[in-house]
């Protein structure tokens, strides 16, 4: 079966066709043949007995009959109508058996019991007799005499037809119609070969079970990939829609087939759905989601036929993202962490070897001192590990870049709560550490500090250099993004922390000082979301 079905589209057309047309031209042509064979038997025998009746009323036989001999002008009448009626043979005798008139082929004699209700009854009426090629059919009609009081059967008449005649005749029509039956096979062959090859146009040359595997195989990759996935045709209507798209729109129904304005509110996400131009990597707000949305529409000759419009939300993306983030901070830490130490090494190696005991000694104490003071505040004050390991990085990097790095003792803070995550404290922590170092590179005191509370309901982040400042005509204009002051591809480190404060419910301000350099403070409520609940 499986075999079967993957035989090519224009042998199974040309088959069915031949067949079909084979089916119905076989029974068409059997059905004929015996409509034709009653049919033309019927006339036959019509035939005859009509002639026979013609010929029994005709004056000049009656006037032949009623003298009782035979008149010259029988045969020559009986002639003509024997030619335009086809028959074999015009019989034309009177009572005792003598023949008035014969024409034709036929036996020119009778069995008299053929004639027998003909001349005691009067009758009308066929009969048959012989076999095979000698079969004839006879049409009797009885010559009715009237005298002046009464009238008389005084003879027959007798057309006779040759079955093997209207056999030929019936064999004939036949053939005619199995002719045209053969012009219709042919008509059949060739427009299913026509068929065919239209067929396989439009499907690009693809056999059907080559088809269905790709269908297959699409719905399969389809409903697989993460991303949401929508087609509509010209006419606006959904052709598809994977399980993603549903999840990430809020859809729980069937939407094949429907109109894409019932299905999607959002006039934005319809813009997009509808435009002729591919879109690439186009943010857009729908149903308080961020989507990332790609579309390409589908032209064929010039005209567009549809669109495919993929959508993930960004969230998942910026997870990705912070991920990343995340790995790459904790390698440069660890580089910049290593990268000091091993300097720190190679001061006291070369301290050592020159004999300076003292100061290499000197050297240890203020580091050991520096260290207990860092982990006095780490492990007395700062209590959450995700700010220990962020702030542990940033000391190694300040040292690499010969900043100095102070955190305030006046710091403290106890674990976090888990809806703040390692991800976004990377974002706001380490972009604001990173601004700071690198505004203080530029002034000569290179210092930068930092400082947290959670005194209160809310949590506090306080970070600050005494860099140039930051000299900008509106405020709200440092969070865009990519604005900065540094040179272009720059500006996106303040605008993803304020994205990210956002998120948590918290805000962000910035001062620049008289003197120099520039504060960043975070504020982060410590039960925002049973706050958000509440209202």
């Amino acid at each position: 079966m499986k075999r079967f079905l993957q035989v090519p589209l224009q042998v199974k057309i040309l088959g069915l066709v031949i067949s079909l047309l084979l089916l119905v031209i076989g029974l068409l042509t059997l059905l004929f043949a015996y409509m034709e064979t009653n049919e033309d038997v019927e006339q036959a025998e019509e035939l005859a007995l009509q002639t026979a009746k013609t010929l029994s009323y005709m004056p000049v036989i009656q006037d032949s009959f009623r003298e009782n001999k035979p008149s010259e002008n029988l045969a020559p009448i009986a002639e003509q109508l024997r030619d335009q009626v086809d028959a074999s043979s015009i019989l034309i005798e009177n009572r005792e058996g003598l023949a008035f008139g014969y024409v034709g082929q036929g036996s020119g004699e009778d069995d008299p019991k053929d004639r027998y209700r003909a001349l005691v009854f009067g009758s009308y009426y066929v009969t048959r007799e012989g076999n095979g090629e000698e079969e004839v059919l006879k049409g009797i009609a009885p010559i009715i005499i009237r005298y002046d009081l009464f009238q008389k059967v005084e003879g027959t008449v007798i057309v006779e037809f040759k079955m093997k005649t209207i056999r030929e005749n019936m064999a004939k029509d036949i053939r005619t119609m199995l002719i045209l039956s053969c012009f219709v096979l042919f008509l059949g062959v060739f427009g299913s070969i026509i068929l065919a090859h239209s067929i396989r146009k439009d499907t690009f040359g693809l056999e059907p079970y080559q088809i269905a595997a790709l269908y297959r195989e699409r719905n399969a990759v389809f409903q697989s990939v993460k991303e949401g996935i929508v087609a509509i045709n010209e006419h606006g209507i959904i052709t598809m829609m994977n399980q993603s798209a549903k999840e990430l729109l809020g859809i729980t129904t069937r939407v094949r087939g429907l109109k894409v304005e019932d299905v999607i509110p959002s006039k934005g996400m319809l813009q997009v759905l509808y435009s002729t131009k591919i879109q690439s990597n186009l943010e857009l707000q729908y149903n308080e989601k961020m989507m990332i949305i790609n579309s390409q529409p589908i032209i064929e000759e010039g005209k567009m036929v549809g669109t495919v419009t993929s959508f993930r939300d960004r969230t998942e993306i910026k997870k990705m993202v912070d991920a990343l983030s995340e790995v790459k901070q904790y390698s440069e830490d660890l580089r910049a962490q290593t990268h000091e130490f091993k300097n720190k090494l190679y001061v006291l190696l070369g301290l050592i070897q020159l004999g300076k005991l003292k100061e290499a000694i000197e050297l240890i104490q203020e580091e050991t001192e520096l260290q207990e003071h860092h982990s006095h505040i780490f492990f007395n004050s700062i209590l959450d590990e995700k700010v220990q390991a962020i702030l542990l990085g940033k000391l190694a990097k300040a040292s690499e870049k010969k900043i100095q790095f102070e955190i305030e003792e006046e710091s403290s803070l106890t674990p976090l709560p888990e809806r703040i995550g390692l991800s976004p404290l990377i974002v706001i922590l380490g972009n604001l550490i990173d601004n700071a170092f690198e505004a203080a590179t530029e002034s000569n005191g290179r210092t930068v500090s930092f400082f947290v509370t959670d005194i209160g309901k809310d949590i506090i982040f306080e970070v600050a250099d005494n860099g140039t400042g930051i000299h900008v005509d509106n405020e709200g204009q440092v969070f865009d993004k990519g604005f900065s002051s540094k040179g272009d591809d720059r500006g996106y480190g303040l605008a993803n922390v304020k994205e990210e404060v956002d998120l948590l419910g918290g805000s962000i301000e910035w001062t620049s000082r008289k003197e120099g350099g520039t504060i960043f403070t975070v504020f982060l409520p410590k039960n925002y979301l049973i706050e958000r609940e509440n209202k």
